[in-house]
């Protein structure tokens, strides 16, 4: 029983050691294949940049997960620096400010709209007193 027990943990440790291979393999790739398109195609402006750009890509073909939390603690601090830069977002759907007034306008007529029918049906709902 004991030697069944150690040719379990035997073949456990060196599946775990493969994938532990493969996850290392598929990010060094990840990130040559990423490093040469950035250079390839100059996208990134600096040296820096590329190699940050990626690493990040090699890691996420790793560990997806990793980089996922360091893309939104990323996006966290800029979201911080923004509020305490006093800027702020603006609306997804306006962020310039052009036609943001039409916009706005068009909402409160609609909400009038809306307002009107229900008094309309409000008032169809309510039985005729007898007189």
């Amino acid at each position: 029983m004991t030697r069944e027990l150690r040719r379990l943990e035997a073949l456990a440790a060196r599946r775990r050691l493969r994938v532990r291979l493969l996850r290392g393999l598929r990010g060094t790739l990840g990130t040559g294949a990423t490093l040469v398109a950035l250079f390839k195609f100059k996208l990134a402006a600096s040296l820096g940049l590329k190699v940050a750009l990626a690493v990040l890509v090699g890691i996420g073909l790793a560990w997806p997960v990793l980089v996922l939390a360091v893309l939104t603690l990323i996006g966290l601090v800029l979201a911080l620096v923004s509020v305490f830069e006093g800027g702020h977002a603006g609306s997804l759907d306006c962020p310039d400010g052009s036609g943001c007034e039409r916009r706005e306008k068009r909402a409160e007529r609609l909400k009038h709209l809306i307002a009107t029918r229900r008094e309309w049906l409000d008032a169809q709902a309510v039985p005729p007193t007898p007189p």
